[in-house]
């Protein structure tokens, strides 16, 4: 579970920090993340909803590798 909330803070600071996404996307895609971490989705899940927002999400996940 601790590796699994690890991630999630990785991925949240890559996004953030990313110049492939918009404003928008990264809004969207952190409050997406902020939503499922309180309905404590399952981790297993969060990269294929992500990938559903937005394609640019893809290398995003392969760079910190979770796909």
């Amino acid at each position: 579970m601790k590796q699994h909330q690890e991630h999630v803070e990785k991925l949240e600071k890559v996004i953030k920090e990313s110049d492939v996404l918009s404003d928008i996307e990264k809004s969207m895609t952190l409050e997406k993340i902020a939503e499922w971490k309180l309905e404590d989705k399952a981790f297993s899940l969060l990269p294929s909803e992500l990938e559903k927002l937005s394609e640019k999400i893809v290398p995003i996940l392969e760079e910190i590798g979770l796909l």
